[in-house]
């Protein structure tokens, strides 16, 4: 469950808003209902990434398996780079953050608890209160 409906309400609320990275570039915000943004935060949030982070190509590995990678360009530098704008995207939010110097990166608290919630009502609650559109 989650504990204060208010504070979560206003956490999804920043995350689907759009944002500026750092170098001011705009950054569309995530839509948790979609399976697209689904899948991403699984990927992110996965459990084995929370003792040494992640890096782009474990975030690749575990995107393999879902719909839009299908969709993707084959060249794996052109992944890649896509993997790389998800995840500018993910830091923009504040949903993750970079282990200095190193190439991985780790869920930050905050992040932790936006994906969770997303991933909490779009697999709990979204099935039970539209169960026809769920799927």
């Amino acid at each position: 469950m989650v504990d204060d409906p208010p504070e979560a309400k206003r956490a999804l609320h920043r995350v689907t808003t759009r944002k500026k990275d750092a170098a001011g570039r705009p950054c569309p915000g995530f839509n948790p209902m979609a399976r697209y943004d689904s899948d991403l935060f699984r990927a992110v949030i996965n459990g084995e990434h929370s003792l040494k982070g992640f890096t782009k190509r474990d975030i690749r590995r575990k995107l393999e398996t879902t719909l839009q990678f299908k969709t993707w360009n084959k060249d794996p530098k052109q992944q890649s780079s896509k993997v790389g704008r998800i995840l500018r995207k993910f830091h923009a939010h504040g949903l993750i953050a970079k282990i200095s110097r190193t190439r991985s990166w780790k869920v930050t608290a905050y992040g932790n608890r936006v994906m969770a919630t997303a991933l909490y009502l779009r697999d709990s609650d979204f099935p039970r209160a539209y169960p026809s559109r769920a799927a």
